[in-house]
């Protein structure tokens, strides 16, 4: 599910972030995923997520033309505000909740952080 990231890679990527924030600072955070923007197509989605005030999205730059940089930007970033539609889901899904969890780039996640 990463081999063209980060193209296609949103959700789970969303729902990594979620859980190393659980799991390695305890930190909450809400799963988002947005429809309707007006920069996009019309059934195009993104996913990114959240905790306090900023949003953490590893793959804003498959879209050209955001005017976001870096990867934690505050909650604010006027390119996600534009999402007309946002489904918001406490945290993250578990493997045994996601047949096909990415679980060697949970792995990679960890053995990078202990680096």
């Amino acid at each position: 599910m990463f081999c063209k990231f980060p193209l296609g890679a949103c959700g789970p990527a969303a729902e990594l972030v979620g859980r190393v924030l659980a799991e390695q600072l305890g930190l909450e955070s809400v799963y988002v995923c947005g429809a309707d923007h007006p920069q996009l197509d019309t059934n195009q989605t993104h996913a990114w997520t959240e905790t306090g005030p900023f949003i953490i999205d590893l793959t804003h730059d498959q879209f050209p033309n955001t005017g976001v940089t870096g990867w934690v930007l505050p909650a604010s970033s006027g390119w996600h505000a534009q999402f007309r539609e946002k489904d918001r889901r406490k945290g993250y899904c578990m493997p045994s909740g996601w047949p096909m969890y990415p679980h060697g780039a949970y792995r990679a996640i960890l053995e990078h952080l202990e680096a």
